[in-house]
């Protein structure tokens, strides 16, 4: 029997939201960071051309489709 609840998930939504904004605070050198050293963004000055057609992977996406099959599969 699956039993999948929605707690755990809601946590990780919650964390994963919380230390997006402690990042943003910091790279925009906002109260987080004040007397410490700021985090480095990097930034790439020059493009590299093998990559030109990467296209990201969607985590979100993957992790649904994922958690709809393990249902599925367990039903």
């Amino acid at each position: 029997m699956c039993t999948i609840t929605k707690g755990p998930s809601k946590l990780v939504a919650l964390r994963c939201t919380a230390w997006q904004q402690v990042l943003q605070q910091q790279l925009d050198g906002g109260p987080a960071s004040e007397g410490r050293p700021s985090p480095v963004q990097y930034v790439e000055s020059t493009p590299n051309s093998r990559l030109q057609n990467f296209v990201p992977i969607d985590l979100e996406e993957w992790w649904a489709q994922h958690f709809l099959a393990r249902i599925t599969s367990c039903s």
